[in-house]
């Protein structure tokens, strides 16, 4: 079941995407200055008792205006309450254990219980998500990426970048040895793994303390990678385009950064299509964070996937909605770094879109984000600094 925290800004549009009676938007949105949620596809049923429910705290619940008289069978529904509210519910809720009500009790209390994230300690460096934000710095061992492609393809190069993005103030160095720009074809394992060990050996060398996360979706580069220096996991599929990379990530016990990619690579950007985005990237976050639970892998941080199968105004979106992410109560890390997306607002080519980077970032830290990944470390490093004084003014 996904369950979504709907703003305040976008209530009068999902009501009427929930097929609510228009008389009842302005009852329902004088009530919305508190905690609004929308789960998904529930039962009409159980819609009529969880609207009674919440009515009789003070709430409300907004469901398709057919539900009353039982003439469709299922029905999303926008909920609205204070955390009182939402706690005397669920206290009730807990002796209606039917037409799926047990199901919606458990999220609704996952959703108002709000825990700390769990430290997350790498080479004896604790990232501790609750009060500090983070940089990942880019480091393409690739002859064709997107924005940097050939630049570090010799190890002399690679390790030089590498050194200048941690005196700049990375906190990890993410190494990828296959392009993952739009069109990009897969190459063999071994070329990848010529690419990067030769630089993780020396990188370990040089720095015993950094952090290396390892840019792949192979299993067998992730592992040489892992046994070689790196730390943790960052792959583009989820886990999912190579079936053993859940077992490398189980058994080397170590961190994974999850993205959502539609389609491969090679076909991601051919008119990709949501018919509602932020409700499939939820969905498919929840499908896979239960698989990676399940499969014994509980680190595990989510990347939403700009530009990985998304349009310009998908990108936008869900740097607008990013906060949405947060129900996971697992770090986010997002990753608009030179992003096509920049250039189509500004005109401006790969190489000058920092000034469009270091904006999108800042919307993007303002709306929960906790990493951000890029190529000029520097200025993000400014950046964090400055977002982190306000924050804590």
């Amino acid at each position: 079941m996904i369950i979504r925290k709907i703003s305040k800004s976008e209530l009068i549009k999902e009501l009427a995407k929930t097929g609510v009676d228009e008389k009842a938007f302005g009852i329902i949105e004088r009530k919305s200055k508190t905690i609004i949620f929308k789960i998904y596809d529930i039962d009409a049923r159980g819609a009529n008792i969880l609207k009674q429910e919440f009515l009789s705290k003070g709430g409300d619940v907004a469901v398709h205006k057919s539900v009353a008289s039982f003439k469709i069978p299922r029905t999303d529904a926008i909920i609205i309450g204070t955390v009182k509210t939402y706690q005397e519910v669920i206290k009730n809720l807990a002796l209606e254990p039917y037409f799926g009500l047990n199901e919606i009790k458990e999220t609704l209390q996952k959703a108002i219980t709000k825990s700390p994230f769990p430290l997350l300690e790498i080479r004896e460096k604790v990232f501790d998500f609750n009060k500090s934000h983070y940089i990942m710095g880019i480091l393409n061992v690739t002859p064709d990426s997107f924005s940097d492609g050939g630049k570090f393809l010799d190890i002399k190069s690679a390790l030089n970048h590498a050194k200048e993005m941690i005196s700049e103030g990375a906190d990890i160095i993410d190494i990828g040895g296959e392009s993952t720009r739009p069109g990009a074809e897969s190459i063999s394992e071994e070329e990848e793994l010529n690419r990067i060990i030769p630089v993780i050996k020396e990188l370990r060398k040089i720095d015993r303390d950094i952090i290396i996360s390892i840019d792949t979706y192979k299993s067998s580069i992730a592992k040489e990678a892992l046994e070689n220096g790196a730390d943790l996991i960052n792959d583009i599929s989820g886990l999912r385009f190579d079936p053993l990379m859940v077992n490398v990530a189980r058994d080397s016990k170590v961190p994974v950064i999850i993205m959502h990619i539609k389609g491969t690579p090679g076909d991601m950007q051919k008119n990709p299509h949501y018919d509602d985005l932020i409700r499939e990237l939820l969905e498919y976050f929840d499908e896979r964070i239960n698989a990676l639970n399940k499969a014994g892998i509980e680190q595990i941080i989510i990347d939403p996937g700009i530009g990985f199968g998304k349009t310009p105004d998908d990108n936008l979106k869900i740097i607008k909605h990013l906060e949405e992410f947060m129900i996971f109560n697992l770090p986010i890390l997002i990753g608009v770094s030179r992003k096509s997306f920049i250039g189509h607002i500004t005109g401006e080519p790969v190489d000058k879109r920092l000034t469009g980077t270091l904006a999108a970032n800042a919307i993007a830290l303002m709306n929960s984000a906790n990493i951000i990944r890029v190529h000029d470390v520097k200025p993000h490093k400014d950046l964090i600094k400055i977002f982190e004084a306000i924050k804590n003014a």
